[in-house]
C-alpha cells in the first residue's frame, strides 16, 4: 500500500483553490458552522438517544412487569382432621393463582416438581415455591401441639430463585413470591388460631364434664390450671405457624459473574463485531482508494479501483467471517485461561463465531446503505437499543413494551440467549440454542440482503463511489 504526504503542487498543475474557486480562509474554515455544528449534533444525538434507550429502559424493572414467569409446586398429600380431609397446601395454591390472576404482571404456572426443575434447568421460569408434602400434616399437629407439650414441626415452604436465568431475575422473582408467602402464611395462622381456640373449649368442655362424671368439685381457679389452653408462646406460633427457607436452584458455577457471564461475554462479542467491522472498513476503503487511513503523521491510500458497492460489501464482511474463525477461537481459549468455565466447547465456538459475523453483517449494512452515518446508527441500533433489550441485566418480562417488541430483532438478544443456554443449560435447544442460532442467522439474512439489494441500486442510480468536494462555506 503506498504512503503518502501532503505535498505542495507541482508547476503547472492546477491548484486546488483553481479548480474549485478561490478557498476560504483558514480562520474562516476553523469559524463555519460546518465545522462544529454537525460534530456537536452527533454528540447530542448519541447522549440523548443513549440515556433515553439505556437509562429509560433499565431504570425501573419492577414497573414494568408483564408476563413474568414462576411457579407454585404443590406436593402436599393432605391429612385427615376430624372435620375431613384437609389439603392446606391446595388451599394455598388456589389462593396464589387467585391473587396473581388479578393482573397481567405475574404467570404463575402451577407446575409438578419434575416440571419445575425442567423449565428452570432451562431458565424459563425464575422462581418457585415448593410446598412439602407433610405441609398439611405438620399444620395441623401445631394444634394439637399448642394444648399440649408434644413435641411439634412447623410446615415449612421453599421459595427458589434461579440465578441462572438472571441475577436481577431471581431478586424480581423473589419480591414478587415473598408477599404472596406473607399472605399465606397470614392467612393459614388465622385458621389455625380459630382451629386451637375451638380445641381449646373443647377440652375445657370435656375436662368440665369429665369432673362432673366423676363428682370432683374444684376450685374455679384450680380447674382453670389444669385446663388446655394455648399459651403465648403457642399463641405466636399458630399467628404465623409457616418457616419459608429461601435456596437456589442450580447455582453459579465459579467465574460465572454471578450469573451475569454469557452477557458480559456476549456484550464484548459485540464490541469486538462493531469495532472490528469499522477498522476493517477503514482499511479496505484505503487499499481501494476511496478514503485515506492515517498512521501516525502520514496517511495511505492506495490506487482509486472504485469497484461495485455490493462487492465492496462482501470483500469485507467476508474478511469478518473468515477472521472470526480464529478470533472465536483465541476469545475462547482466553476467557477459560482467566477462568471462565467452558462447557460445550463447540457449541460455544459456533455461537461466539455466529455472534460476531451478526453484528458485522448489520454494522456493514448500515454503512453501505447510509455511509459514515451508518456508524452512528450502529451504535444506535446494535449498541443503546441492544443493551436494554438484551434482557442480560432485566429479563424481557421487565422492560417496557418497546424493548420487548424490538428484542428478536436485536443481535445482542440472540446472541446472549444462544450463549446463555450453551454454557448455562447444557446447550438445551429449549434453553435458547435454537432461538438464538436461528435469530441470528434471520438478522444476518436480511442484513446482506438490503445490503446487497440497496448497494446495487446506489451503483445503478448513482454510479460507483467518487470523491465529491466539499462546498466553500
Amino acid at each position: 500500500m503506498p504512503a503518502h504526504s501532503a505535498q505542495p503542487d507541482q508547476p503547472g498543475t492546477p491548484s486546488p483553490q483553481t479548480r474549485r474557486g478561490a478557498a476560504p480562509s483558514t480562520a474562516g474554515v476553523y469559524l463555519s458552522p460546518r465545522m462544529w455544528l454537525l460534530p456537536l449534533l452527533v454528540l447530542l444525538l448519541l447522549g440523548g438517544a443513549g440515556t433515553a434507550l439505556y437509562i429509560g429502559g433499565l431504570g425501573s424493572p419492577g414497573n414494568h412487569l408483564k408476563h413474568f414467569p414462576v411457579a407454585v409446586v404443590n406436593q402436599d398429600s393432605g391429612t385427615q382432621t376430624p372435620a375431613g380431609s384437609e389439603n392446606l397446601g391446595q388451599n394455598i395454591t388456589d389462593e396464589m393463582v387467585k391473587g396473581f390472576s388479578s393482573n397481567d404482571e405475574i404467570d404463575l404456572r402451577v407446575l409438578s416438581w419434575e416440571e419445575a426443575q425442567e423449565q428452570m434447568g432451562k431458565g424459563q421460569i425464575h422462581g418457585a415455591v415448593v410446598i412439602p408434602e407433610s405441609f398439611s400434616a405438620n399444620a395441623t399437629a401445631l394444634v394439637s401441639g399448642s394444648l399440649s407439650d408434644t413435641q411439634v414441626t412447623r410446615p415449612d415452604i421453599t421459595v427458589y430463585t434461579n440465578p441462572l436465568a438472571g441475577p436481577l431475575a431471581s431478586s424480581l422473582a423473589t419480591s414478587a413470591l415473598d408477599p404472596a408467602v406473607e399472605q399465606a402464611n397470614k392467612a393459614l395462622g388465622e385458621q389455625l388460631t380459630a382451629s386451637a381456640r375451638e380445641a381449646q373449649g373443647q377440652a375445657q368442655a370435656e375436662l368440665q364434664g369429665e369432673l362432673a362424671r366423676l363428682g370432683a368439685d374444684l376450685p374455679p381457679q384450680l380447674q382453670q390450671q389444669v385446663a388446655p389452653k394455648v399459651d403465648g408462646t403457642s399463641s405466636d406460633l399458630l399467628a404465623e405457624p409457616i418457616s419459608v427457607t429461601r435456596d437456589v436452584y442450580n447455582p453459579p458455577p465459579e467465574g460465572a459473574a454471578l450469573g451475569m457471564g454469557a452477557f458480559f461475554y456476549s456484550v464484548l462479542l459485540m464490541v469486538v463485531g462493531l469495532s472490528g467491522t469499522v477498522a476493517i472498513h477503514f482499511l479496505v476503503d484505503a487499499r481501494l482508494g476511496v478514503a485515506p487511513v492515517e498512521l501516525g503523521p502520514r496517511f495511505s491510500l492506495g490506487p482509486p479501483l472504485q469497484p461495485a458497492r455490493w462487492k465492496t460489501y462482501l470483500l469485507k464482511w467476508g474478511l469478518v467471517v473468515l477472521g472470526g474463525l480464529p478470533t472465536a477461537g483465541l476469545m475462547m481459549w482466553v476467557a477459560s485461561a482467566v477462568g471462565m468455565p467452558i462447557p460445550n466447547g463447540g457449541w460455544f465456538f459456533l455461537t461466539t463465531w455466529l455472534s460476531i459475523v451478526t453484528v458485522s453483517a448489520v454494522t456493514m449494512a448500515l454503512i453501505t446503505l447510509f455511509g459514515s452515518a451508518g456508524m452512528i446508527l450502529s451504535l444506535i441500533y446494535v449498541v443503546f437499543m441492544g443493551l436494554p433489550a438484551a434482557s442480560g441485566v432485566v429479563p424481557l418480562e421487565a422492560l417496557p413494551g418497546f424493548f420487548t417488541f424490538i428484542a428478536r430483532g436485536e443481535p445482542l438478544y440472540q446472541m446472549t440467549m444462544a450463549n446463555r443456554a450453551v454454557l448455562y443449560f447444557n446447550a438445551d435447544a429449549d434453553a435458547g440454542v435454537q432461538s438464538g442460532v436461528i435469530g441470528m442467522l434471520v438478522i444476518m439474512v436480511i442484513a446482506v440482503a438490503l445490503a446487497m439489494i440497496f448497494a446495487a441500486v446506489y451503483d445503478r442510480m448513482f454510479g460507483y463511489r467518487a470523491l465529491r468536494a466539499a462546498a466553500p462555506a
